[in-house]
């Protein structure tokens, strides 16, 4: 026997079973069994008695509990025994050591019992539900399964349904169908077990008609089947005490009378008329006539008979059959005629089945156009009772459209007419017409015409009054007025002269009268209106308030009008004015203005919120923001507290919840904050005066009670939905409402008694197994249970550590336990999906809850709950939203709740799963993905992310051990989607979790699977294939996802498109990442392609920056471009690259949002890597070609000069600087940037000043490239530049801590110096004021080197400040002495240092630290060497001016202390000389006889040491020989000191000058360094190599110089 339960569901489409064949093979096996319906079970026999005892799989207590339950049902034991096993397979909650347990215990086993009951009795209406539903739908072309549905009922009928449903009524019709014994009372000790039977033969009962009801609809009858189911009907069902089977007896009565035949032929054809099925059958049209006769007169058989004299009225061919016809009317109306149907149809039994109930209205309004059409309609009975019925039927959306188009003039329109013509005095007709009219767009239009043209105006006046105003006519009972005369007391309704009157009824003291005026019922309901807010006297006064009821009545259809039809508002302005001045006179006690307000209310709620919220502030009704709610008492309080609560009647606050629903789901009003927290406020009120009273409260009918909550709870979670949103956006604008949310709304549901109030609604469901309970009760308890679980999982997100809900929900009180148990106990109620669904998905959130430990709060349920969850994963045809909520609850217990986790996950060992593994679904649903919905499949993969994520290795190992694993996972990464046709977000998830997967698996434990898969999607282009696919949707993806069908359920899982969108972007990142850059993937021109199509996706994401969504989609694609770009940034597309980043850059730097750290940072790294990458020329080109430099230059310049963070103002300096120097020489960049550079000096200085020392090292950065050009460096000379060069703050203490405040320092002086070489003269003199005010700091570092070379880098700087000042020292002869005396230091320092280096073998000396000393002595001998007369014009005897200067050398020939201070001397120079040339052999050594290769770094430093000593040897020689020279030349210097300098000098060059012949001679050779000649040595041969001609030269000229 299958699972009839399981095969509604699947029927529902809530299963994981949505393939068209899969369900119509299920539907097809179970054929049999859904056509047999309740026939299907039988009684007990001693055949399957003796069957049941001999089967083996059964036996001890388990056998004897199918015997007791077998007797208990009357049910066959071998199908209780099957009906046994289904419910532990499909319902039990608990174990089976649990099951065995209960046996032993007799309280136990009678629970046991009653659910084993339940589970029986919804098995036998499951079936009939199935057959129900196939009936319903089989003839919708828009159902899914249309085909096979039709064909399957094609199938069925071959076995006669409707006789098959016949016989299951007079089945259980049967007295004692359950045989209810003695022993079944003893067995359920307790329970009312005639009570339950009872109440399941009656639910049973009405399905049976129901479906009837159906099929009958679908196949008309044959006079003999209406004769069989008339003898059936007329039986028990008419004369039942159920009001659902009466009603729908008389409504399977009615539908087999073929009305609409008789309606369609009467007026026209009698010929088509007779062929009517029962006409042209007298026999069986004879015996129903019978049957009909024989009907006891009653409220409950009144309608038939009118409907069968209708019959034989028009089927009559005799007066005498005409008469019998009148004379079963006449019994009809002395039954009460019509108005007996209004019972049933307002029934909530009825109101609660759609389907039951269109074909009850559809068929009673046949019977009662038909009727209309033959008969008067004062023949039916009370016309109030005919238009309640017709109204109750009106209220069908088809109807009410169909009586427009063929009814209004004849039939039930006739009733309207006439309606309208005793209005106002009988307004009830007329107005409960109307209101059931008032249902759609185009009854609404249609209603709103005829009731603007009203003709006829009836009221009763007083006699007295009528015979002084108005005479007769010549006509009977016609009259006129002879002068104008008002039709209402105090109104602006005036007749006019000779306005005709009908006189319609005569009382003892009044008239009736029908006045032929034209008015509308609008202008009606102002005029009244307008009366009542004049009214002097006392609101309790019989006429005011039958005035006012009238204007509630009218008020009604306006609601309605206004809430279908927002048009009709224009003529509505003066109706809001004069209401919101009536409510504040009317009393809050009394019924009647209580109603007119609550209908006021309601009518506030449907018109524009500015004008609804304004009239709310005239009345008084709404708490003020500047209000605190306690001290708020308006009118809404005295209503609630003196007439509502005691009258337990609750119309006005049902109607404010209605307004504040409707005001969240409207967008104006959310956007307005006043509104909107004024709304909160009264939320707010609610919650604490009604939310958490409502339990204690007593109400008229518990469905308002249910209604009121569900209400509540809708609100709240509206609200908390605007809360959510305006936290994820950060919208500012909202603070206030988020203020009183957090401060006074979440603290209530928190801790305060609204949490209570919350807690106790999820114990409502507990009662829902009471089979006592009406179902459409139940629905509604579950509703509202369902709805509390939202807001309980929107709480409790938002609940502080240690809240009081939090502690409620694991804390047992009394006999109770924790409601988390509760919680998970509805996990299994099948009484509705929803719940379950919602208990689940509360469970989830409680789970991330870290102060809540699942594992110890369920307790002893744990287990069970694990292996229930397993078991409905396994099953198929289990609810597919059930099934995916139980994943996301485990994917959210890795997480967070490990104990539970290794119960679901059952790992035996290492790669081995356990029997009860959630695993095993798992993997089952990975095989068969492709063919379920995708749903589901999003809730699995997002549980193999969670497992991935938060790297539980034994179920990965688990998982990747099995059979080709990664093949099936990832095998919707190989399928496209389609991206004209709308995109479902499970898509997108679906791949977002694979691709994260993947990802994480290469990082962390790379294989050769995994490799072997990225591999097959590079060789099949899904990474050009997905990349193209975010670069296409990206800017659309927000449009996609309002265009999105799916079912209510599937809001509990799916993300909008626009977060599943961003959770694949930030997918593709991770795996793109780990593929391309950390893997070092070598096919370049993938990442070519890839790195453009992300370039681009970035700009059409940053040209739609609307929402948070879209903003953090760009954060990850401007983050991924410059992770691509750092790794690979020679891209062969570079001009159109950066063409897109720049424009990116412009979208962005426009956007409203802040996208400097998510977007333009990103980007600008991106840029900057693109150019750092390129040669010069490259850099060049690309430039070009991109065609955006001009652009490029001023966004970067917005960016410098614009309040920005330090990191993009030092990004934009340094690509302002990559461009500058790759297009300088063209200065197309000059006209842009020199509007910022006063801005650019300024913003220097103020960072410097407060130490931001980030940005001004990228300022001083792009200055320093500036002046490398003349007009950047003019441009910061006007701009002032030498005041920060001369006076910024670097302190030396400073300076010698800080290595950033040591670049910033050195930039400063490197810019004087380009700013001197490049503009020469023009800055001299700032250039050596410069020099000037630092002197100290540079002496200082000059004094320091001697034994720390942390500053040698500084001293090398200023020596080059002090070569470039060389040249116009002259100028200023003041500061040459200076100049002099500091070369002088310098180069007695630099003796010292060279000497110490070349002495120790182990230097603390690195190589580039002598470098920079090298350095050192080039600059300051060039300078020398500047300023020192040229050798020529001295030795020809030509002095120039420079004669006239004092030499630049002492006359001192030893080597100076170290520390010394003043010029330097002719002993410094041949020091240096000396170290150079020593210092020569060591980076340049002699040749070996077994050469070895050197290692190329350490030569190319040999080699530029080497070109540094050179250089410096030069520059002193020719120092010396010119100084020298002068000396000799001048008269001024005595012969001796003239003697002793040819002897001293002559004999330190000559013996530097050959040691320098011999190591070039002897390749590096050690020179003797002896103030002795060598005697072998001779001018010919000294220095002749050809780089030594200087030196020759110098050689001559000592040897001249001692001859002489």
């Amino acid at each position: 026997m299958d699972c009839i339960q399981s095969l509604w569901r699947v029927l529902n489409g809530n299963t994981a079973i949505r393939e068209e064949e899969s369900i119509l093979a299920e539907l097809r096996r179970n054929r049999d069994r859904i056509l047999s319906g309740v026939s299907f079970f039988k009684p007990p026999s001693s055949a399957s008695k003796t069957k049941l005892e001999n089967n083996k799989t059964i036996k001890g207590n388990k056998l004897d509990f199918v015997k007791k339950a077998s007797i208990l049902l009357n049910l066959d034991e071998v199908q209780c025994l099957e009906i046994f096993q289904m419910y532990l397979a499909v319902e039990y909650k608990d174990t089976p050591a649990s099951f065995n347990n209960a046996l032993q215990n007799v309280l136990s086993q009678q629970n046991l019992l009653i659910r084993l009951l339940h589970f029986y009795f919804a098995e036998r209406l499951s079936s009939l539900n199935c057959l129900s539903h196939v009936l319903s739908h089989y003839k919708n072309e828009d159902h899914p399964l249309f085909s096979g549905l039709k064909q399957e009922i094609e199938e069925m009928n071959k076995s006669d349904i409707r006789q098959s449903i016949l016989d299951q009524v007079k089945q259980i019709l049967v007295p004692d169908y359950f045989h209810i014994t003695a022993e079944d009372e003893n067995m359920l000790s307790g329970h009312s077990i005639k009570t339950i039977f009872s109440s399941q033969l009656k639910n049973e009962v009405v399905v049976i008609l129901r479906t009837l009801l159906i099929y009958n609809h679908h196949f008309p009858h044959s006079a003999d089947s209406y004769l069989n189911q008339c003898r059936l009907l007329f039986g028990q069902l008419l004369s039942s005490s159920d009001v659902m089977a009466a009603g729908l007896s008389v409504i399977l009565t009615f539908d087999g009378l073929g009305m609409e035949h008789i309606f369609e032929h009467f007026e026209k054809d009698r010929e088509s008329l007779e062929s009517h099925y029962l006409g042209s059958d007298n026999a069986a049209y004879e015996k129903v006539n019978d049957l009909f006769s024989s009907l006891p007169c009653n409220s409950t058989n009144a309608p038939l008979f009118i409907s069968w004299a209708v019959l034989r009225y028009a089927l009559a061919t005799t007066n005498k059959e005409q008469a019998h016809s009148r004379y079963l009317g006449q019994q009809g109306l002395k039954g009460g005629g019509v108005g007996s149907l209004l019972a049933f149809l307002q029934s909530p039994a009825l109101q609660s089945c759609s389907v039951t109930l269109q074909l009850s209205r559809i068929t009673v309004f046949k019977v009662l156009a038909t009727t209309l059409t033959i008969f008067h309609e004062d023949t039916l009975g009370d016309a109030t009772s005919l238009a309640q019925v017709i109204s109750e039927v009106l209220k069908e959306d088809v109807l009410s459209l169909e009586f427009w188009d063929a009814c209004a003039e004849k039939g039930v329109g006739v009733v309207l007419s006439s309606a309208a013509s005793t209005f106002p005095h009988s307004y009830k007709p007329l107005t409960s017409i109307c209101y059931s009219l008032a249902k759609n767009t185009a009854s609404c239009e249609r209603l709103v015409q005829f009731a603007s043209s009203l003709s006829l105006f009836t009221a009763e006046v007083q006699k007295s009054v009528f015979n002084s105003t108005v005479v007769e006519t010549d006509e009977d009972w016609l009259y006129t007025n002879p002068a104008p005369l008002a039709l209402t007391p105090g109104g602006e309704f005036i007749a006019k002269p000779n306005t005709q009157c009908n006189l319609r009824e005569t009382r003892p003291t009044t008239v009736i009268v029908q006045w032929l005026y034209d008015y509308s019922l609008f202008s009606y309901l102002d005029n009244e209106l307008a009366f009542l807010s004049k009214w002097s006297g006392t609101t309790t006064d019989q006429h005011f308030c039958w005035r006012l009821t009238r204007s509630t009545e009218i008020l009604k259809i306006v609601y309605k009008l206004t809430k279908h039809y927002p048009d009709v508002f224009e003529v509505l302005t003066k109706t809001i004015d004069l209401i919101t001045a009536i409510i504040p006179k009317l009393r809050t006690d009394t019924h009647t203005h209580v109603e007119f307000t609550a209908v006021a209310l309601k009518l506030i709620s449907v018109i524009p919120h500015k004008t609804g919220w304004n009239a709310l502030y005239k009345i008084n009704f709404l708490p003020r923001s500047d209000n605190t709610l306690a001290a708020w008492e308006g009118l809404y309080t005295e209503i609630l507290n003196y007439y509502e609560r005691p009258n337990t009647l609750f119309p006005v606050t049902i109607a404010l919840l209605k307004l504040l629903k409707r005001a969240c789901e409207d967008a104006e009003f959310v956007k307005n904050d006043q509104y909107l927290t004024e709304g909160v406020l009264i939320l707010l009120y609610v919650l604490r005066d009604v939310f958490c009273g409502i339990q204690k409260w007593r109400f008229e009918n518990a469905l308002v009670k249910l209604k009121m909550c569900k209400s509540i709870l809708v609100v709240i979670a509206k609200v908390m939905k605007i809360y959510n949103e305006a936290q994820e956006e950060r919208q500012e604008c909202k603070a206030p409402l988020m203020t009183l949310i957090e401060e006074h709304m979440l603290p209530a549901l928190h801790t305060g008694p609204a949490h209570h109030t919350l807690l106790n609604i999820v114990s409502w469901c507990s009662a829902l197994d009471n089979l006592n309970v009406e179902e459409y009760v139940q629905r509604k308890v579950c509703s509202v249970v369902s709805h509390t679980l939202t807001v309980l999982s929107l709480v409790i997100k938002l609940s502080p550590a240690n809240s009081g809900l939090e502690q409620a929900l694991v804390v047992s009180t009394g006999e109770n336990s924790n409601i988390t148990s509760q919680i998970a106990s509805y996990t299994y109620q099948n009484k509705s999906v929803k719940v379950s669904l919602h208990a689940t998905r509360l469970l989830t959130d409680i789970s991330t809850t870290n102060a809540v430990s699942l594992y110890s709060a369920l307790g002893g349920s744990t287990v069970p709950l694990a292996l229930a969850f397993v078991n409905r994963l396994t099953s198929r045809s289990q609810d597919v939203y059930i099934k995916s909520s139980i994943l996301d609850f485990i994917s959210a217990a890795v997480e967070t709740q490990p104990s539970v986790t290794e119960l679901f996950m059952s790992i035996e060992k290492e790669g081995v799963l356990g029997e009860n593994s959630c695993l095993h679904p798992v993997l089952d649903y990975i095989t068969r993905s492709t063919t379920l919905p995708l749903v589901l499949v999003c809730s699995v993969y997002r549980l193999l992310y969670k497992i991935w994520h938060y790297r539980h290795t034994a179920a990965i190992a688990a998982l990747k051990n099995t059979e080709k694993f990664w093949e099936k996972l990832c095998k919707h990464c190989f399928e496209e989607i389609d991206l004209d046709k709308t995109i479902s977000s499970y898509q997108l998830l679906i791949r977002a979790y694979t691709f994260h997967i993947l990802a994480n698996d290469i990082f962390y434990n790379p294989s050769e699977d995994t490799s072997n898969m990225v591999t097959q999607l590079q060789e099949r282009d899904c990474f050009l294939y997905w990349t193209k696919v975010l670069k296409r949707i990206c800017s659309s993806v927000e449009d996609i996802s309002l265009n999105q069908n799916f079912l209510s359920e599937d809001l509990l899982f799916m993300l909008p498109l626009s977060e599943a969108y961003l959770s694949f972007v930030r997918a593709w990142r991770s795996f793109l990442v780990v593929t391309l850059v950390v893997r070092d993937n070598k096919d370049d021109k993938l990442k070519d392609q890839i790195t453009f199509h992300i370039a681009g996706a970035l700009y059409n994401q940053t040209a739609k920056l609307d929402k948070r969504v879209t903003l953090k989609a760009s954060a990850e694609f401007a983050s991924l471009l410059t992770i691509l770009l750092k790794r690979h940034n020679r891209s062969s597309d570079q001009p159109v690259l950066i063409r897109v980043c720049v424009q990116v850059l412009e979208t962005a730097t426009k956007s409203p949002h802040d996208l400097n750290q998510i977007v333009i940072i990103p980007v600008l790294a991106s840029l900057l890597n693109v150019l750092q990458g390129l040669d010069p020329q490259s850099k060049k080109q690309v430039l070009k070609d991109s065609g955006s430099t001009n652009e490029l230059v001023m966004l970067l310049c917005s960016q410098i000069t614009s309040v920005n963070p330090n990191q993009l103002v030092a990004l934009s300096c340094a690509t302002l600087s990559q461009v500058i120097e790759t297009t300088g020489s063209e200065q197309t960049w000059f006209s842009t940037i020199k509007t910022i550079i006063p801005g650019l000096v300024r913003l220097a200085e103020e960072n410097i000043l407060s130490a931001t020392h980030e940005v001004s090292e990228a300022l001083l950065s792009l200055m320093l490239c500036l002046t490398n050009y003349k007009e950047g460096a003019a441009a910061l000379q006007w701009s002032n530049i030498q005041r920060l060069l001369c006076f910024a703050q670097f302190y030396s203490e400073k300076l010698d801590n800080s290595a950033q405040l040591q670049r910033l320092w050195f930039l400063v002086i490197q810019i004087a110096i380009n700013m001197l070489q490049t503009l020469e003269m023009k800055f001299a003199e700032d250039a050596i004021l410069f020099a000037s005010i630092r002197h100290d700091r540079f002496m200082s570092v000059i004094g320091s080197i001697r034994t720390d070379f942390s500053h040698v880098n500084e001293a090398e700087l200023f020596s080059r400040l002090l070569y470039s000042l060389a040249s116009y020292l002259d100028t200023w002869h003041l500061k040459a002495a200076h100049c002099l005396s500091d070369v002088g230091t310098i180069l007695g320092t630099t003796v010292p240092i060279i000497t110490h280096y070349l002495m120790t073998t182990e230097s603390t000396i690195k190589d580039d630290e002598i470098s920079k000393v090298l350095a050192m002595l080039s600059n300051l001998t060039a300078m020398l060497r500047i300023m020192t007369p040229g050798i020529l014009d001295l030795l020809k005897e030509k002095l120039s001016v420079q004669c006239s200067k004092a030499p630049l050398l002492a006359l001192s020939f030893t080597t100076p202390p170290l520390g010394s201070e003043g010029p330097p001397s002719y002993g410094i120079l041949t020091g240096c000389m000396r170290g150079c040339l020593i210092l020569l052999q060591k980076v340049d050594p002699c040749r070996t006889n077994t050469p070895t290769k050197p290692d190329s770094e350490t030569k190319s430093v040999g080699t530029s040491q080497k070109s540094q000593i050179m250089f410096a040897l030069e520059n002193i020689l020719y120092v010396l020989i010119s100084q020298a020279q002068q000396i000799i030349m001048d008269n001024n210097i005595s012969p001796s000191e003239i003697y002793h300098l040819r002897r001293e000098l002559g004999m330190e060059l000559k013996s530097i000058l050959e040691g320098v012949n011999r190591h070039h001679r002897r390749g590096g050779s050690s020179p003797r360094l002896d103030r002795t000649l060598s005697s072998s040595s001779s001018a010919g041969t000294v220095l002749e190599h050809p780089q030594l001609g200087f030196f020759k030269l110098g050689y001559n000229f000592v040897n001249n110089l001692l001859q002489t």
